[in-house]
């Protein structure tokens, strides 16, 4: 089912697999925030206030447009259908400050 749903319309996958990458993004805001609770839960659990939630997304979007054409180029041109490249575009998104770095190098 879900290898059809993306077979349906070709600019589905490239929007699944770029929310995937702003998707990466926020999960490590999110995992950042975790580990800070972790460490002293006496602190308490805060996303802050609604602008920096606002921010972060907005930030979220802007990494994902810049780092998503050097990801797509690399993960989302195969011809079979597999969770691989969803996994990557995640796994590209979580490691954002990385994959930005490599794409400035390449340029």
């Amino acid at each position: 089912m879900f290898q059809k749903m993306l077979t349906e319309e070709p600019g589905r996958k490239i929007v699944i697999l770029f929310l995937l990458v702003v998707l990466g993004i926020l999960a490590n805001w999110f995992w950042s925030i975790g580990w800070e609770y972790l460490s002293d839960p006496s602190m308490g659990f805060s996303f802050g206030p609604t602008t920096t939630i606002l921010v972060r997304v907005i930030l979220a979007f802007i990494a994902a447009a810049l780092t998503f054409v050097p990801i797509y180029n690399k993960i989302g041109q195969t011809s079979e259908e597999s969770w691989v490249p969803y996994f990557l575009a995640f796994q590209s998104g979580f490691f954002w400050e990385a994959a930005l770095d490599a794409v400035v190098r390449a340029i």
